[in-house]
Formats: structure tokens, C-alpha cells, sequence
């Protein structure tokens, strides 16, 4: 988890499971995660549709 200063937040991401999310305190964002995880590994694995198609893509971001 990250805490950003300006925001007054906390942040986090598991890229393995595509969950990112944030709270206002450390406290609610530790609980949101762990719930987000909980989700997705519950979740039904024939929620996606049958012809769709899944790519990956490489994102970088470089401050200015």
C-alpha cells in the first residue's frame, strides 16, 4: 500500500488479481483489499464472455 501525501489517501494494487483501489485511512484501505482479493478468488470463473478476447498491455507512466 502506498500513501500519498497530497491526496491524504492510501492506495493500493495487486496487478496479479487487476485490483487497484484506495481509501481515506490505512485502516479502511488494509480492509478493502482484503476484501477485493476475497472477491476475486470467489468469483465465478464463467463470468467472462465465451468469445472475448483478453489482451495485456504495457503501461508506463513518466512524470513531466
Amino acid at each position: 500500500m502506498l500513501m500519498i501525501p497530497r491526496a491524504a489517501n492510501w492506495s493500493f494494487r495487486v496487478p496479479s488479481l487487476g485490483i487497484v483501489g484506495g481509501a481515506d485511512t490505512r485502516d479502511d484501505a488494509e480492509r478493502k483489499v482484503v476484501e477485493a482479493v476475497a472477491f476475486t478468488l470467489e468469483g465465478d470463473d464463467d463470468a467472462s464472455p465465451a468469445e472475448g478476447e483478453i489482451r495485456y498491455l504495457n503501461v508506463e507512466i513518466a512524470s513531466s
